[in-house]
């Protein structure tokens, strides 16, 4: 019997003592990493083990990485736009710099041992600016107000719609060419970070995905697909490329002009298993 993969997924929230209300015969308030049963469950749902990961020392997170199969991103505050050598912006959020630095160096990390990503909002984020990218830091200054990307309805509720990419990864696990999403953000990505491509976008244009184009599945959604019961498939995904499962894919022409991606077969070895995995490369034309 295969053992399930094991999925680290990060703490991306710290919860500090004056955050918090004493109760009686409660813990007295200290500071707390934090994370949304959510996405335990939604990487448990999918048939992996979620290894849920604190704030690590840099040299503990390359002893961790040996040990797993695939890595989640989730949610959570701002990015510190120091990162990517920009200012901050008067509508910066919260920021988390001991939390932006384990997740870039967890990024690094993963890519050196060419694991598969999932990136969650944030996640997506952290996973640009790992890569090179930079953000957009108050995304109604880009693309207006017309679309309202920090809805104030429940996560399980969608209130947009993205077109995704042609023959992408996105589109052939989620289906398409649009889907409904969730939204709970005011930052997107600007500029692509090295090896990813975009694979979806909002109506204002917005950029609501991100893909690697070299051969395994690195993956970043800006919606919270762990709300989203339909979008359940995107960490199947994850699971089946840490487990080394099969992926088969189509040889696909490109059109820049048309936001269309090509998709080349690439093979990679799971870390655990062995197997030999097929999986798609996007990349972008022109």
């Amino acid at each position: 019997m295969r053992a399930r993969p094991l999925i680290a997924i990060t703490t991306s929230e710290l919860r500090r003592p004056e955050d918090f209300i004493a109760r009686p015969q409660g813990e007295p308030p200290k500071l707390e990493v934090s994370l949304a049963t959510l996405y335990p469950e939604a990487i448990e749902r999918a048939g992996g083990v979620p290894v849920i990961i604190p704030l690590l020392r840099p040299d503990t997170i390359a002893t961790l990485l040996d040990r797993v199969d695939g890595v989640c991103l989730p949610g959570g505050p701002d990015v510190q736009p120091s990162i990517y050598g920009e200012e901050p912006h008067p509508e910066l959020g919260p920021t988390e710099p001991r939390v932006d630095a384990v997740e870039l160096a967890l990024v690094k990390a993963a890519d050196r041992r060419r694991l598969p990503i999932l990136g969650i909002c944030r996640g997506m984020q952290i996973l640009n600016v790992a890569r090179g990218g930079t953000l957009h830091q108050h995304l109604p200054d880009v693309v207006g107000s017309r679309l309202a990307h920090r809805q104030p309805q429940h996560g399980s509720i969608t209130t947009h719609r993205v077109e995704t990419a042609p023959h992408s990864r996105l589109r052939a696990t989620l289906g398409g060419p649009s889907l409904e999403v969730n939204s709970f953000h005011h930052q997107g990505v600007k500029t692509l970070g090295k090896n990813l491509v975009a694979t979806a976008w909002a109506e204002d244009g917005a950029i609501e995905a991100v893909e690697d184009q070299n051969g395994r599945l690195v993956l970043g959604v800006q919606w919270h697909a762990e709300g989203l019961e339909a979008h359940g498939p995107l960490f199947e995904a994850l699971i089946s490329a840490a487990a080394g499962a099969e992926v088969a894919d189509e040889p696909v022409a490109a059109a820049a002009s048309q936001r269309e991606p090509r998709r080349l077969a690439s093979t990679r070895r799971s870390p655990r298993t062995g197997r030999m995995a097929n999986q798609g490369r996007l990349a972008e034309a022109g």
